[in-house]
């Protein structure tokens, strides 16, 4: 049978250093993945994501203001009056001496929050759909180090975006599109046909294979599925609030 227990601890298992891990998650991801089988560190991704995340929005809040303001405004469905309100405040935001508060609030509820529910959902997906055996922080862990792609594509986009002075800098088959397309559903499904989310993807693919012990074809198929319900989702989503939340 494909699906076996996962294994108990093993202390002949040599613990790889968390210098070691993150390197060896981009070349040798398998090896991190196996390691963490036995020695689940959630903690160590999502500090360094907080951290990174945190770091990075220092360079581009103007530029993340300056996208949400120009967005909300040319809703049409929002009345003249509200939209001088909306102005006031995102003037207010810019200028605040605090300004920077909420957004590093917002990133830590939101990488606790999002870590979690994936976690979540690979846990129920892969245990209780699938009869596969693992536990949660093991998947916390999955979900961590696979995320840690978020670094190296910070350190290529963000001076992307202040060299165009804008967030919008495209790593997907969105490239191939009009700018003035960006609210549509047909570039929204293009630019989730992304080189780092695909990365993580693979990432979490491998990870999932290995801790519940699937076949990789098993593995792949799954969190593919799991991407495009996602993918579908954030578009529904965004369609109906016109996007104004993505």
């Amino acid at each position: 049978m494909e699906m076996n227990a996962q294994p108990a601890e093993n202390q002949s298992e040599p613990k790889i250093s968390v210098i070691e891990k993150l390197g060896l998650i981009f070349t040798n991801p398998v090896k991190v993945f196996k390691n963490i089988t036995f020695f689940p560190d959630w903690i160590t991704p999502i500090v360094l994501i907080i951290v990174f995340s945190i770091a990075s929005s220092f360079f581009v809040y103007d530029l993340q203001i300056d996208a949400q303001e120009k967005k909300i405004l040319s809703n049409e469905n929002i009345p003249e009056q509200q939209k001088e309100i909306i102005a006031e405040r995102f003037d207010e935001a810019r200028n605040s001496d605090t300004r920077m508060i909420q957004p590093i609030i917002g990133i830590i509820i939101f990488i606790f929050g999002s870590f979690a529910l994936v976690a979540g959902v690979f846990l129920v997906t892969g245990k209780y759909i699938l009869g596969g055996e693992a536990d949660f922080k093991t998947l916390l862990a999955v979900y961590g180090w696979g995320y840690l792609v978020a670094i190296p594509e910070s350190i290529i986009k963000i001076p992307l975006m202040l060299a165009k002075n804008s967030i919008h800098v495209y790593t997907s088959l969105a490239i191939l599109f009009d700018p003035s397309e960006a609210d549509t559903i047909l570039f929204k499904i293009a630019n989730a046909v992304d080189v780092f989310s695909l990365w993580r993807v693979v990432l979490w693919a491998i990870g999932f294979g290995i801790v519940f012990k699937f076949s990789q074809g098993r593995s792949y198929t799954v969190v593919g599925v799991l991407y495009v319900i996602y993918i579908a989702i954030y578009i529904g989503f965004s369609t109906l609030t016109g996007g104004m939340f993505g």
